[in-house]
């Protein structure tokens, strides 16, 4: 067996590496365009990007997620490959057409909201070039051991991205059909010079190519996924397309830019986590979920409390009004950190069906939730709540929290585990009020209406730094809040102090 030059080692370093900068990067970037498009542009953009982002579940069926399987079990011949992408090639046709020529007017319009036809085909090309084309690129590296490649083409597409939209910033000419076009022309440049470059890459050379036997193969693996493809269209358009039918775009901007902070801080929480795997997987394995949740729930609690200074300093005063949104969301990557692990628990353990059942469950709840917090209070169905961005912000909030609760209830009830959720209360309120108490000590001393980064470092820090040191005392007071006692806390602390001082020494 030919065993390549890149080890796993440095393989799994460049990936996890190059993905945190690349998704800092990313942010950047939706930055900048957020701020020139403003929030009204800007929620139509993420709307008509993000419906067909909902879309490729029903395009795809799970054949994606076949191919890179197979792909990775061994070398295969052209004739696969070719297969493959003849499945790409008329997923693009089917849909180019349906938008194009075969959607009748009145639905196109009740689908898209009164959006320019033309523009709406521009997005499912950005789109489609970037979900489904890029995506496979990256496959194909992957499973060629083309690791380092892979994500050096990564970077260099986000930065060129980034570099790009920063330009028509600058020249005050940013649109979204600038942006799109965007999109499409770095995603075609981008896959021709892959395509160069990973050539003859996990190719087999035998010439032998069983079509049917092969379309079987796919067929039983992505068959039990089919549904769920289905369901998961559903409940993705649905909170996309109900925020833009009765909240408008400028709600849309509002959520967008906050779900992307958020999921800053779902990055940096899976960051922390990583740090603390052993003991993590250790505190599951312990049915300690007191750990999973305290840890996610640090970052949260610091920055919750700043949340409008984040959003002015970020963005600017035009999307002043999202920081109750973003603020609501920001409690969202407290349990998404405890349902990652709890979802990769039931894939190892090939309890699959019970994670497809807890998935689907809660898909199909969402859409008349969304419904029940979006639609406005006299509209000629079921009246609403007409909450906007916030509502379904609230909405994603409790969603997550029931679902990932459900899931630690059938991973409890599979392990023989009696489970005690009192302590998600008690611990998770206490860092919000430990993060307030932060807040309105640094509001004493400085203003921090201002909304300027000079002005805003000092406070911030000694913020933090309180923060800080009640959680820790906090935790010395009631270790339970960690799963620990008071003996295993000084047995932990000790191990730090002497790893600090190994370090320091080094």
């Amino acid at each position: 067996m030919k065993v390549h030059s890149a080890s796993i080692k440095k393989r799994l370093l460049v990936s996890v590496g190059s993905n945190v900068v690349r998704a800092a990067i990313t942010f950047a970037t939706n930055l900048i365009i957020a701020r020139a498009l403003r929030p009204s542009a800007y929620g139509d953009l993420m709307f008509l990007l993000g419906s067909f982002i909902a879309l490729r579940p029903l395009l795809d069926l799970g054949a994606s997620t076949a191919f890179f399987t197979f792909l990775s079990q061994r070398a295969r011949s052209r004739g696969y490959y070719l297969l493959y992408f003849g499945w790409l090639a008329a997923q693009f046709m089917v849909a180019l057409l349906l938008l194009g020529l075969l959607l009748p007017q009145s639905v196109f319009e009740k689908l898209w909201l009164g959006h320019d036809r033309g523009l709406v085909m521009l997005a499912f090309v950005a789109s489609f070039m970037q979900q489904q084309v890029w995506q496979t690129v990256g496959q194909v590296g992957e499973a060629a051991r083309r690791t380092v490649a892979v994500q050096s083409m990564n970077m260099t597409v986000a930065l060129v991205y980034m570099s790009s939209a920063a330009l028509l910033a600058v020249l005050g000419v940013v649109s979204i059909e600038k942006i799109l076009l965007l999109l499409i022309a770095q995603y075609v440049l981008a896959t021709l010079f892959a395509v160069r470059r990973l050539r003859g890459s996990a190719i087999s050379s035998d010439a032998a190519f069983p079509v049917r036997a092969t379309l079987g193969e796919y067929w039983r693996y992505c068959r039990p996924l089919i549904a769920l493809s289905l369901i998961s269209f559903a409940f993705d358009f649905a909170d996309k397309w109900l925020l833009q039918r009765f909240g408008g775009a400028v709600q849309q901007g509002y959520f967008q830019v906050a779900n992307q902070i958020s999921a800053i801080s779902l990055l940096a929480t899976a960051s922390i986590l990583n740090v603390f795997w052993k003991e993590i997987a250790a505190a599951w394995a312990e049915n300690n979920m007191e750990r999973v949740v305290m840890l996610g729930a640090l970052l949260t609690g610091f920055l919750l409390p700043w949340a409008r200074q984040i959003v002015g300093l970020v963005l600017g005063e035009a999307y002043l009004p999202a920081w109750p949104v973003l603020a609501i969301m920001l409690l969202y990557p407290i349990h998404q950190s405890m349902g990652q692990i709890g979802g990769t628990m039931l894939y190892a353990s090939a309890q699959t069906k019970k994670y497809m059942v807890v998935s689907a469950l809660v898909m199909l709840v969402s859409i008349p939730m969304s419904y029940l917090v979006l639609a406005s209070r006299s509209g000629p169905w079921i009246p609403g709540l007409e909450l906007g961005a916030a509502g379904l912000a609230l909405k994603m909030v409790v969603l997550g929290v029931v679902s990932v609760n459900v899931q630690a209830w059938v991973i409890g009830r599979a392990c023989g585990w009696k489970l005690d959720w009192a302590f998600q209360v008690v611990g998770i309120s206490l860092v919000l009020a430990i993060g307030y108490l932060a807040n309105h000590a640094a509001r004493l001393l400085w203003n921090v209406d201002n909304l300027r980064l000079a002005d805003l470092l000092a406070p911030m820090l000694a913020a933090g730094v309180i923060y800080a040191a009640l959680v820790a005392l906090a935790i010395w007071q009631w270790p339970w809040l960690i799963g620990l006692d008071r003996a295993e806390l000084v047995v932990l602390a000790g191990k730090l102090r002497r790893r600090s001082s190994m370090k320091a020494e080094v």
